[in-house]
């Protein structure tokens, strides 16, 4: 297999980092480079190319030559270039950005790195040249040191684009193992709050969305946690084989709050490693990086995530069952005042985050595919277990897509989705989808007669501002 010799050193003038890539020689016809409008995670374009200060292609003689763009985020090369030279203004910290600065320098290369199109299987190695020995690194890559730096290597643009890194003088880690899986906890900038307890927390959930998958995705998994401790920022991303999860402020961070948001986000993301990162709509099976890539299955991709996420902190003890009811009280409060809920269906509002991003556009437009598809999959949860006795559930479902659908890396459809679901309960869950997934019919009743089921009482008042607080209870 060709590969492709990157490598990465910071600007000396700005918050920046400059590439050189070697591409294998080709013909000698011209070729074209593509940089990703979009990343994994977060289902909008993005347009990365406006980071992109400087693209030129590298001659034999050494001179530069400036490289024709051919589309918003793509370049023609003279078949007689082989190394290509860009920079990358890096100065935006969050979990799905590249940022560096002086004890930083954190990479998520969809962002940044560059691919030649019709070669995607070429593999990659990355030399992080001006990345000192003695400084921590922190990735699910491969690496290791080579002539006094640091070489990592991917077998091919796909894992590439879904494998950050982070690196610094000082990185706090911890290692635990959960069924025969290694797992590493890295934090940049303040360590996790209550680390023996952080530490424990997620080896539990670990344990126990292993166990009810069977099997795990990949022989270790990384989480990449930036705890900076002067930025603002709440913010989580999932990858192959690791997540990046941000927070911060410092008093944020060592909160009661803010040891919530880790763990809660952290058990969300590890999730993604069976649902999304394998069990995958079809329309991002492969990741088509060169435009936007519509699906109306956000309520799965997120909706299930974000409540089995919560599900398994309870399932693993992390928290009891009255920190449950709280986080489903939020969950459903931000359902109950969202009015787009009932004017957009959660599938045609997970269609349109690629026309309008993730934030709340027009008010009363559309619903959120975290919420109102984690209140979807609730119903779907009870349905499921009330049918069957309590003998299955959604987890039955899910075990059961991954096998089917996640370990080949095989695309999901809408039907697909709904006729395991159907075969799980025995029966099918047709109003639900029709109500609730792609319709936009008001939940309330079902979600009280659900939580009776559970043994819990739901009811909902007025605020002081009018917005509908709900309250759960034990009966």
């Amino acid at each position: 297999m060709s590969e492709i010799k990157v490598s990465v050193s910071r600007s000396s003038t700005e918050p920046a980092l400059e590439f050189e890539a070697i591409f294998p020689k080709g013909d000698g016809s011209t070729w074209q480079l593509q940089l990703p409008c979009w990343r994994p995670g977060r289902y909008e374009l993005a347009n990365f190319a406006q980071y992109i200060k400087k693209m030129v292609g590298v001659c034999d003689d050494g001179t530069e030559v400036t490289l024709m763009k051919i589309d918003l985020h793509r370049w023609e090369v003279p078949g007689s270039v082989h190394t290509v030279r860009w920079v990358f203004y890096a100065d935006i910290l969050n979990a799905g950005s590249t940022f560096v600065r002086d004890d930083l320098q954190y990479v998520n290369p969809v962002n940044c790195m560059i691919y030649k199109v019709g070669a995607e299987s070429n593999g990659y190695e990355i030399c992080l040249c001006d990345i000192p020995t003695n400084w921590d690194l922190a990735t699910a890559l491969p690496n290791k040191i080579e002539n006094d730096s640091y070489v990592m290597t991917a077998r091919d643009m796909q894992h590439i684009m879904d494998s950050p890194w982070m690196t610094s003088p000082e990185l706090w880690h911890a290692e635990y193992e959960a069924e025969g899986v290694d797992f590493h906890i890295w934090s940049y900038g303040c360590a996790p709050p209550n680390s023996e307890k952080f530490v424990a927390d997620h080896k539990a959930f670990s344990q126990a969305q292993i166990s009810y998958f069977k099997s795990f995705p990949a022989p270790f998994y990384h989480f990449l946690y930036l705890l900076p401790p002067d930025i603002e920022v709440r913010h989580g991303v999932e990858h192959e084989d690791s997540t990046v999860i941000a927070l911060g402020p410092e008093e944020k961070i060592n909160s009661d709050y803010g040891y919530d948001e880790l763990v809660s986000i952290a058990s969300h993301e590890l999730y993604h490693a069976w649902n999304v990162k394998r069990i995958r709509p079809s329309e991002w099976t492969p990741y088509d990086f060169t435009k936007a890539c519509p699906s109306k299955l956000g309520y799965i991709a997120e909706g299930v995530t974000t409540y089995m996420g919560d599900l398994f902190l309870f399932e693993a003890g992390c928290i009891d069952l009255n920190n449950w009811c709280l986080k489903m009280e939020v969950l459903l409060s931000r359902h109950l005042n969202n009015p787009g809920r009932l004017n957009m269906s959660v599938a045609d509002s997970s269609y349109d985050t690629w026309l309008d991003g993730y934030r709340p556009g027009v008010p009363g437009r559309k619903g959120s595919i975290y919420v109102e598809g984690a209140v979807l999959a609730f119903l779907c949860d009870c349905r499921i277990m009330k049918v069957t006795g309590h003998k299955k559930s959604l987890s039955t479902v899910m075990k059961l897509l991954w096998e089917k659908f996640g370990m080949d890396r095989r695309g999901l459809t809408a039907d697909e989705y709904w006729d395991v679901l159907a075969d799980v309960a025995g029966e099918r869950l047709d109003d639900l989808r029709i109500n609730y997934a792609e319709g936009v019919k008001d939940s309330w009743e079902d979600l009280v007669e659900a939580m009776a089921f559970n043994g819990l009482k739901l009811s909902k008042s007025l605020g002081d501002k009018g917005e509908i607080v709900p309250t759960l209870k034990q009966l």
